[in-house]
C-alpha cells in the first residue's frame, strides 16, 4: 500500500486590497462591509503525512473554512486527524500537557482509526517477555504495564512507521524504564528516537465518560504478532480486579497486548489493555485512562530509582567465587 508523504503547506498573507478608484465621487456609495479579522493561524493534520496551514474563519460540526491567503478551503471535520496552531500551541480543542494531548475528535470507524493511530502503538520486548505500549509525547515518551518491564531499567521497542512501502519496523535498543506505579500496574518508558523518525502520538480520551455498550478497539501485538485490532465493547465500568478498578470489556485481550491502548470510536485512548482469563472468551480488562493521566502528571513521584532495591529492579546475580581446588585435578 502505498500512502503520500507529501506536505502541503500554504502561505497566509491577507489578500491584498483592491485599488481606490482615481475619482473618488464617481464611485458609488456603498456601505463596508465589516472584515473579519483573524490573528490565529493553524495546522490541519490530514494524516499521512499531508497537512494544510492557514487562518481558520470558522469551524462547524461537518466542516472548517481555512483561508489559505488566495482563497478558502471547505476542509471536513471528520478528515482531520488533529488541528493545532502554527506556533505549536493550543486550538480548535486540541489541549497539550506535559507528556501527553487531549483532543476533541470525530467519530471514525474501527478501519479508519486503526490506520490513523496505529503508527502510535509500538511493541515492547524485555528479557522477561513482551508487551505493547503506546506513545504519548514525541520526544520518546511510552506508556505500557507495569507488569512488562518489571523487574527491568531499560527494554527495546519497536516502532512501525509507515513508508512509501508500508510499515517499516524499526527497533530502538535500551530505553530507559522512567518510572514505575505497580500499585496501577503501569510504567513509563522513556525511548531516545533517532532524529530521522518522526514519532505519531496519541490522544488521551475521558474514561469516566464511556458507558456500557460502548464499542472500543485494541491495537497491540498479541504472541508477538504485531499490529493486531481487535474490538469489542464495554461490558463493566468498574471492575474490581487484582484490587483495581478496571473496564470490563468483551475485546479479546492475549499475552502480548498488556500495556497497549484501548480507543474509543474517536480514537482517543480511553484505558490500557492489562490483563484476561485464560480459556474464557470475552473476559478481559483494562485500567481506565483517568490513572494514566494521574500517572504521567505525577511522573516525579513515580521516578524508577535503579540503585535502590527496594524499587524490585532485576540485577544478575554476581559470579561464585571459585571454590578452593577447583582447576587443580591431575595433582
Amino acid at each position: 500500500m502505498l500512502l503520500a508523504t507529501l506536505t502541503i503547506l500554504f502561505s497566509c498573507q491577507d489578500p491584498a486590497a483592491p485599488p481606490a478608484p482615481q475619482n473618488p465621487a464617481a464611485a458609488p456609495a456603498v456601505a463596508a462591509a465589516p472584515a473579519v479579522v483573524s490573528t490565529e493561524v493553524e495546522v490541519l493534520d490530514l494524516g499521512n503525512g499531508c497537512k494544510l496551514q492557514g487562518r481558520v474563519l470558522r469551524t462547524t460540526e461537518q466542516a472548517i473554512f481555512l483561508d489559505v491567503g488566495y482563497d478558502v478551503l471547505k476542509v471536513p471535520t471528520a478528515a482531520v486527524v488533529r488541528r493545532e496552531r502554527a506556533d505549536g500551541g493550543k486550538s480548535g480543542g486540541v489541549v497539550r500537557e506535559k507528556l501527553w494531548t487531549r483532543a476533541e475528535l470525530p467519530e471514525r470507524s474501527v478501519a479508519e482509526g486503526a490506520k490513523l493511530m496505529g503508527e502510535a502503538v509500538v511493541k515492547i520486548e524485555a528479557a522477561g517477555g513482551q508487551g505493547s505500549g503506546f506513545v504519548t509525547h514525541a520526544d520518546g515518551w511510552i506508556v505500557t504495564n507495569f507488569h512488562v518491564v518489571e523487574r527491568e531499567v531499560e527494554v527495546d521497542v519497536v516502532v512501525y512507521p509507515v513508508g512509501k512501502n508500508g510499515f517499516e519496523p524499526r527497533t530502538i535498543r535500551k530505553c530507559k524504564v522512567a518510572a514505575i506505579n505497580p500499585a496501577m500496574d503501569l510504567a513509563l518508558v522513556k525511548m531516545e528516537p533517532p532524529k530521522d523518525l518522526a514519532l505519531k502520538t496519541v490522544f488521551l480520551g475521558d474514561s469516566d465518560g464511556m458507558q456500557v455498550g460502548d464499542m472500543v478497539y485494541a491495537i497491540g501485538a498479541p504472541i508477538g504478532l504485531d499490529r493486531t485490532v481487535s474490538s469489542g465493547i464495554i461490558s463493566v465500568t468498574n471492575r474490581t480486579f487484582e484490587g483495581r478498578c478496571h473496564f470490563q470489556i468483551t475485546t479479546p485481550i492475549n499475552p502480548g497486548n498488556s500495556g497497549g491502548p484501548l480507543f474509543n470510536l474517536r480514537g482517543e485512548v480511553v484505558g490500557v489493555n492489562s490483563a484476561g482469563y485464560r480459556g474464557f472468551q470475552g473476559l478481559n480488562f483494562a485500567i481506565p485512562a483517568k490513572y494514566v493521566i494521574d500517572f504521567l502528571q505525577n511522573r516525579d513521584a513515580y521516578a524508577l530509582d535503579g540503585s535502590r532495591s527496594e524499587k524490585n529492579v532485576h540485577y544478575l546475580p554476581a559470579p561464585q567465587k571459585p571454590k578452593e581446588g577447583a582447576g587443580q585435578a591431575g595433582k
